[in-house]
Formats: C-alpha cells, structure tokens, sequence
C-alpha cells in the first residue's frame, strides 16, 4: 500500500523540482517493482539522497529554488494547481435531482395514478386525473 500511495504520489508530480526534491528529503526510500524504460535514465527521486537530488534538481535544500529558477519552472511546468472540474449548468441539476430514489417513485405513482383512472368508470371525468398529475406539478417543482 505504502509503495502504491508513494509512486501515485511521483507520478502525479513528475517535472515539479521542487516538490520532487521536498519528497525525497522527507519521505523513505521505497524499492520499486518494475521501472519504465523511459524513466530508467533518470534516477528516481525517492531512490536518491537528499543531497544527490539537490545537485540533480540544481537547487538547494535550505534556500530552494531562486526566483529565476522559479520563473523558469513556472514557465516550464505551469502553475501547481489541479484542474477545476466545469460547474454543472441548471439543467443539468434539474435533471440530475429527477433520477433521485423517491423521485422515481413519485412518479411510477402518478403514471400508476393516471392509468388507473383511465381505464376506470370515470374515465371521462377530467377531476379523476388531478392526483397524478398533481403529483407531477409537485416533483416537477
């Protein structure tokens, strides 16, 4: 579990210098099952010394990087931040509030509602239909 979580963890941060270089001097090294043959040229920062990944990474573990390094990175790898995932539109909601449990139910009994009263003696009564289809205005607002 632990070997999964860490290399979940490098693989989502890979190109980040500097979070790369705060992992390995804190985290322990994890032996790896199977390394990809791209990967295989450049050690991996959980596998190196604190020290080893300060002169790979060219910064240093007490001042980190300069703001031009930092300039650089940012320019390089983009800010660090995840992807806001877009914001549902009204009708999705709308639509995504109809398919609840109760919902469902609601409305099995307003078209059980109407059938029976289609098919019943007063039929041709239009007040006989107002329970199913009160039940719809209801679940529809």
């Amino acid at each position: 579990l632990k070997q999964s979580i860490c290399s979940s963890i490098r693989e989502a941060c890979v190109g980040r210098r500097g979070f790369a270089l705060t992992m390995a001097a804190t985290a322990t090294a994890v032996p790896q099952q199977s390394a990809p043959a791209a990967q295989a040229s450049k050690p991996d920062p959980s596998e190196v010394t604190p020290q080893e990944l300060e002169r790979i990474a060219g910064t240093s573990i007490g001042s980190g990087l300069s703001p031009e390094q930092a300039a650089q990175v940012l320019r390089q790898d983009g800010s660090n931040e995840l992807e806001k995932p877009p914001k549902p539109t009204l009708l999705m909601l709308f639509l995504m509030q109809l398919i609840g449990f109760v919902i469902v139910l609601l409305m099995i009994a307003a078209v059980a509602s109407i059938a029976v009263n289609s098919v019943g003696q007063k039929k041709e009564d239009p007040l006989s239909y107002t329970t199913g289809i009160a039940i719809f205005i209801i679940v529809l607002i």
